[in-house]
């Protein structure tokens, strides 16, 4: 029985993470549930789930406390971090943003199996996550994909790896057009459900470029093996070019919990216990070219892999910003990116050394966009 924990389980995939957990109840003792925040989603999963431990970094309500259930303990903030890793096997992180950079940290350090969805912790700690590699599989539906297809492979064998991108609600607009867009139109994904922050990001392709550093980081890949291919059916998830001129795909439908099943229960497999579609209902797949005019993002993620040092971190906390002052309504669509590189030109430091510079230099870079853009927090 593996001992898992869920660091974000109210959001997105933290709750997929548990339905797959309820279907396959028998296999998991759930060690703990953590989320940002003591909502009312947090407090129903503790009473189903009835873990060990419940923790979060606000302070509950006594009302709210006096509702779980007999022998959940609630510990708050990084003392409940600390138990929650100690006190497991397997750790679903699923904690979105910055905040998913600590957990990661220690997990790893711990030498904890780590489920990765926290895609800001796999391009900072480009170290820890090299070193540690053999204890990662990640879950997202892009990595998730490459990570089962390349442990089938020798690298000699690898010709190109191929990222899959939706193209976002922009795919063919025009370069004029996308200076017009608004919040709205940007947070209406094409395929996936998703929070804000990463539909902007999806939007703008940052998240694809994003992505492209966490491959390199995961799979030891060189950047110029690593591209960008627009698939708007968003069925195909990953494919790998051999030498010999064969692709080797792999393809499912659009369901988290496809990924998420795998990860709970690598190097296993377990039948998915929910609706599935046949291969006649994902067709037809279709693949494109990336507009590198419209979507610069990709370009300048590919000049921060192969600069490395300080800079995934300063792309990390200027994305953060960007995206911010976007949906404040403060900043132009395609200015995003534009705020973005204009951060990253301006960094003068080395590469963050330890856990906590990692943190000063994404704050250095949030800051930095603040001041460019003359806001404050």
């Amino acid at each position: 029985m593996k001992k898992l924990v869920v660091l974000g389980s109210t959001g997105s995939v933290g709750s997929q993470t548990l339905d797959v957990v309820r279907a396959y109840k028998e296999e998991f003792e759930l060690v703990g549930l953590m989320a940002k925040r003591a909502s009312e989603r947090l407090l129903l999963q503790a009473k189903e789930f009835r873990p060990k431990y419940v923790s979060c970094y606000e302070e509950p309500s006594k009302e709210w406390l006096s509702q779980l259930p007999e022998g959940t303990l609630f510990l708050k903030g990084e003392e409940g971090l600390h138990a929650l890793v100690e006190g497991s096997d397997v750790l679903m992180n699923a904690i979105s943003g910055v905040d998913g950079i600590m957990p990661t940290y220690l997990i790893l350090s711990k030498g904890k199996r780590l489920l990765a969805s926290n895609k800001e912790s796999l391009i900072c700690l480009r170290k820890l996550v090299q070193e540690k590699r053999e204890l990662i599989v990640p879950v997202d539906s892009e990595h998730n994909a490459l990570f089962q297809l390349l442990s089938t492979l020798e690298k000699k064998d690898l010709r190109k790896v191929y990222l899959t991108a939706s193209g976002g609600p922009f795919r063919n607009k025009s370069l004029e057009e996308l200076k017009h867009v608004r919040v709205e139109d940007a947070l209406k994904h094409p395929t996936w459900r998703m929070g804000a922050k990463i539909t902007v990001d999806s939007a703008t392709l940052m998240n694809k470029g994003m992505e492209l550093i966490e491959a390199i980081n995961l799979f030891d890949l060189h950047p110029e093996s690593l591209e960008v291919i627009v698939h708007p059916q968003s069925v195909v998830h990953g494919v790998v070019e051999l030498l010999d001129g064969n692709f080797l795909f792999l393809a499912s439908q659009t369901d988290m919990r496809l990924p998420i099943l795998y990860s709970l229960f690598y190097p296993e497999r377990k039948a998915f216990p929910f609706e599935r579609k046949s291969l006649l209902e994902l067709s037809p797949m279709e693949f494109e070219r990336v507009d590198t005019e419209k979507f610069r993002s990709l370009a300048l993620c590919r000049w921060v892999a192969l600069m490395g040092g300080p800079y995934p971190a300063v792309l990390v906390g200027a994305d953060q910003v960007a995206v911010e002052l976007f949906l404040q309504g403060r900043l132009g669509f395609l200015e995003v990116v534009n705020l973005v590189e204009e951060v990253l030109s301006l960094v003068n430091f080395g590469e963050p050394e330890s856990f906590e510079e990692v943190l000063s230099a994404i704050d250095w870079a949030y800051k930095k966009g603040q001041e460019l853009m003359g806001v404050g927090r």
